[in-house]
């Protein structure tokens, strides 16, 4: 497992396969702690793909003002993966304390979240060709209403909103190829038909910083302060298993 730290950040196995991912950002400089296995890997040689079963207990505390999160992604922009940007997918569990990052039609613009992603289908590269005609039409609450939920499903997306806490919790991801299944404590939390294709990585992180994307907040980036640890353990990934 590659352990990469950037700015004020810091990793610490406080036991086997029990990590504490930790930031201690003023909010001046990006600060990111995050477990990979995919650096100097080229896309294609990403190491996982359906079927597959992640699973883990993790526990998040502190602000939590910028992302965090587990799972599976192509690590789209990436300097320290890949030099060169790359449509996103991903399978993941995925928080963000500040900023916009609603994509569903009923996402909380922050919050933590079950969620899948996969722009590479070609009927997606189709829509990036009109991405700003249609970030100007979803302006329109009645457009963003009526053509959004149809759009979803040709970027391959499914998200739903997950309650939250500091409390340690048991955290599944089904992945076939077909279908995708996430679970929080045994418990079903979300179902989705949305599978990404292809070969992902897997990243476990916690950073500082904000975001907004989505069909009607714009596009911003930035820093913030932050201090957050994210705690694993028990990672295990699996072949699937009915």
């Amino acid at each position: 497992m590659n352990q990469v730290t950037q700015g004020t950040a810091t990793i610490v196995e406080r036991a086997p396969g029990h990590y504490a991912l930790s930031i201690d950002a003023d909010g001046t400089t990006y600060c990111n702690a995050q477990l990979d296995d995919y650096h100097h890997l080229a896309r294609m040689s990403y190491p996982w793909c359906a079927p597959i079963t992640m699973s883990l207990e993790a526990r998040l505390t502190g602000d939590a003002m910028g992302t965090w999160g587990f799972g599976f992604w192509n690590a789209p922009y990436s300097p320290l993966a890949s030099r060169w940007p790359a449509l996103p997918a991903t399978a993941w569990f995925f928080g963000n304390g500040s900023g916009d990052l609603a994509w569903d039609i009923d996402s909380a613009p922050t919050g933590f979240k079950a969620a899948t992603l996969d722009t590479r289908r070609m009927r997606a590269r189709l829509l990036a060709l009109c991405a700003p005609l249609l970030l100007l039409l979803m302006r329109s609450k009645s457009l963003y209403r009526t053509i959004w939920p149809r759009l979803t499903r040709w970027l391959g997306l499914s998200e739903r909103m997950l309650p939250h806490d500091s409390a340690w919790h048991h955290y599944e991801l089904q992945w076939r190829s077909d279908c995708i299944t996430w679970l929080v404590d045994g418990i079903v939390v979300h179902q989705s038909s949305s599978a990404p294709a292809g070969s992902l990585g897997l990243c476990i992180w916690v950073d500082n910083q904000w975001l907004v994307a989505g069909p009607r907040s714009g596009l911003g980036w930035g820093v913030g302060p932050s201090q957050t640890t994210l705690e694993i353990r028990e990672l295990k990934i699996k072949n699937y298993e009915l």
